[in-house]
């Protein structure tokens, strides 16, 4: 598809994962700084504004309405997460440099005289790659539930859960099973 998506919504449910994996960011109407959207959104690394007040969203016709506004699906819409302001428009992504020699040195300073270890939340292997390059020491919780988003390991997963028998589970388990040791295997080395 190659479409730069942000997911405008009232409110985010566990539902919404697969929408917010392939969303740059998120913007609800509802919601707060522990909301599942922020929550979702910090462990992702993607901009988040929750709790945008004069928001007005009409799915069914695709239309946002933001201040003095009115965005139509399609149109192009900027979040700063930082700051908490929309903008009508394509503004410029600066990402953020984990090779930056001052980053670098404070986090050494900071492993020099903590007695503490830092974990991280990672639910895939992906996630250890990035909170290992962030300087995390280990993993701190683990959501296995999200290691089966993945779409070739859905069909698995609801072959488990509607199975009618005890064998049809276990031929879904089974299924299942390498890719999840695999997983773990990356996350606990």
């Amino acid at each position: 598809m190659g479409a730069t998506i942000v997911l405008v919504t009232h409110e985010t449910t566990a539902d919404d994962i697969h929408g917010m994996a392939v969303a740059v960011g998120f913007l609800t109407a509802q919601g707060g700084a522990t909301s599942h959207a922020a929550v979702v959104a910090r462990g992702m690394g993607k901009s988040c504004i929750t709790g945008a007040k004069e928001v007005f969203i009409d799915a069914a016709k695709g239309i946002l309405q933001i201040g003095g506004s009115t965005l139509r699906r399609g149109d192009w819409l900027s979040l700063d997460g930082s700051t908490g302001r929309v903008y009508a428009g394509q503004l410029p992504v600066r990402s953020v440099d984990v090779s930056n020699d001052d980053l670098i040195t404070l986090l050494g300073w900071s492993a020099e005289v903590t007695s503490i270890a830092v974990r991280a939340n990672a639910d895939t292997p992906l996630d250890v790659t990035i909170a290992r390059k962030w300087g995390a020491q280990g993993v701190g919780l683990c959501r296995t539930e999200h290691m089966f988003f993945a779409p070739e390991r859905l069909p698995h997963v609801r072959a488990m859960i509607l199975a009618s028998n005890a064998d049809d589970r276990k031929k879904a388990l089974i299924k299942l099973l390498p890719m999840q040791q695999k997983d773990f295997e990356t996350l606990f080395p």
